[in-house]
Order: C-alpha cells, then sequence, then structure tokens
C-alpha cells in the first residue's frame, strides 16, 4: 500500500467511473484498473464492486477511503510545511554567535530575516567561542558565528572562515587621555577597560600589547560578554573598550565614542569564522541564514 495507489481509490471513489478517473489522474483507464486490482489482492478484500454503471465502494472501500483522505490530507500538509522550511517560510532555527558578530552585522541580518520571513522563529545564543563549542558538540546548536582563534582544532566540528575584524581601542570623547596630544603604552596601563572574556590563549599577547611583564594581571575593570552592555559602561565611565571596530561602527560615525591609538600598540584581528559539526548536513534554514549573513557582508 502506498499513498500513490490511495489516491487512485479516493479519486475512484469521488469520480465513480473508471474513464472519468483515470483522465482526473492522467493515467490509461487498464493502468488505473490494474492499481485498484493490486491494492484489494494486497488486502485481501474487494475495494469497489464495477458494473456497466461504474463503480461503487463496497463498506470495506468506504472504510478505507475515509482514512486515505486523512493520510492524503496529511501527506500534502507535510509536503507543505517541508517546502516552507526549504524556502524559510517555517520552522526554527538555533545557532549562537559571539560578541563581535552579535554586535556587528547579525542585528541587520536578522531584521532582515523578521521581514522577510516573519513565520521562521530564531533562536540565538550570545556567547563566548569557548561555551558555544560545548553547546555545538552536545548539539544544542545547529552552528555558531565567532571569533575562531581560541577554538583548538576537533576532529568533530568544520570551520567555514568568514571575515577578519580589527581591534582596537574605543572610549568616550571626553575621556582624560583624549586630551593628550601623543598617548605611550604607559598611559595605556594606567587605564581601566572593559573587554569581553579573553580565552587564556589571549591574555599573554594582551599583555605583550599593553607592555605588561609576564604574570602582570590585565587592567580589566568590566568583563562580559554582551557588547552592549560594556558600551554602557564605557560611555558613562573612564574605561576603555577593547573590542573590534566593526562591533561600534556606529558610535564611532555618532562620535559617541571615539579611537585611541598609542605608539607601540599592536593592532589585533579577530578571526571570524563559521562553526558545525562535520560530516552533518546544515538544514534549509541554517544555509538561508548563513547566505543572508554573506550576502551581508
Amino acid at each position: 500500500m502506498n499513498l500513490k495507489k490511495l489516491k487512485h481509490v479516493v479519486v475512484l471513489a469521488e469520480q465513480g467511473n473508471f474513464a472519468r478517473a483515470a483522465d482526473k489522474l492522467n493515467l490509461s483507464q487498464p493502468a488505473l484498473s490494474r492499481s485498484i486490482s493490486g491494492l484489494e489482492d494486497e488486502l485481501g478484500m474487494r475495494l469497489f464492486d464495477r458494473d456497466q454503471a461504474g463503480a461503487t465502494a463496497t463498506a470495506a472501500g468506504r472504510q478505507l477511503i475515509t482514512r486515505a483522505r486523512d493520510l492524503l490530507y496529511a501527506a500534502n500538509n507535510l509536503k507543505q510545511e517541508m517546502a516552507q522550511l526549504r524556502d524559510g517560510e517555517s520552522g526554527q532555527i538555533i545557532f549562537g554567535a559571539g560578541p563581535f558578530p552579535a554586535a556587528s552585522f547579525l542585528p541587520a541580518v536578522l531584521t532582515e530575516l523578521a521581514n522577510t520571513y516573519p513565520r521562521m522563529r530564531t533562536v540565538l545564543e550570545v556567547n563566548n567561542s569557548d561555551t558555544l563549542m560545548e553547546n555545538l558538540l552536545a548539539e544544542k546548536l545547529e552552528f555558531f558565528i565567532a571569533d575562531t582563534r581560541s577554538l583548538t582544532p576537533d576532529k568533530h566540528v568544520q570551520l567555514r572562515p568568514l571575515t577578519r575584524q580589527t581591534g582596537g581601542l574605543y572610549c568616550r570623547r571626553e575621556h582624560p587621555l583624549t586630551l593628550k596630544a601623543k598617548l605611550s603604552l604607559q598611559d595605556l596601563q594606567s587605564a581601566s577597560y572593559a573587554s569581553v572574556y579573553l580565552a587564556d590563549i589571549f591574555v599573554p599577547a594582551m599583555r605583550k600589547a599593553f607592555g605588561l611583564e609576564p604574570g602582570q594581571d590585565l587592567p580589566l575593570v568590566t568583563t562580559c560578554d554582551n557588547i552592549y552592555v560594556l558600551k554602557h559602561v564605557v560611555r558613562y565611565s573612564d574605561a576603555i573598550l577593547l573590542c573590534t571596530q566593526a562591533a561600534v561602527a556606529e558610535e564611532l560615525s555618532s562620535g559617541e565614542l571615539i579611537e585611541l591609538k598609542a605608539d607601540g600598540w599592536q593592532t589585533m584581528q579577530a578571526e571570524i569564522g563559521v562553526v558545525s559539526l562535520a560530516r552533518r548536513s546544515l538544514s534549509p534554514l541554517a544555509e538561508l541564514v548563513l547566505a543572508r549573513v554573506a550576502a551581508h557582508l
């Protein structure tokens, strides 16, 4: 028994005649007759009484037709749901993002998705790369987009490079250091900073950037993986924000924040990539989201 044969039974019952049913199904009359007879042989019972006037469903046939209509309706709905899922019209996607993508290009991408696919449900977890990796391996996320420099190679995941973001030092326009004509690393050492969570692998490089000795604590006063919280802290204090330029593009454009430059400061790069499970196909919605991200970038 298959859906095609069930459809033949339903159409024959509706038309009451093999010729009309065959025409509606775009089949030859002998082919339809073989299909119905084959199903009757498979079930071991007669589904239609035939005579010169046409075909009339038996009691068993009527019961089968009732159930067949339900199955055909459910199958058609399932086909439509899969088409909507493929085209991004419905369904749910759960993915993750690091602080920098979440504060730079993802808001615009999510806004576009919400406007274009209002029935699609998007669940985004913003966290540091290490935590996102744990959740990916636990299959709580389908993929994540983040700074991949701290991630160690893993046979269970695949990494797709996406873009590079340049890091810098940003503060409010009225910050005391903006009054100095020229800044040195010593000036930077005396300041306080707001930053996202720094993986251990980054700490030696950050000490070197600030001109600190090995073992010296970094001058961080606020650590948070939410860039919007960090930007608020920097707007209303003398803390300096350590992040990528893309994450503060709007504030730089409006003049709300400015970039500090100091002699000897080594500019850093965040390598943004897509991380997903190896040998695992992404869902149509995941591919749709990543296509929108690529188009935006």
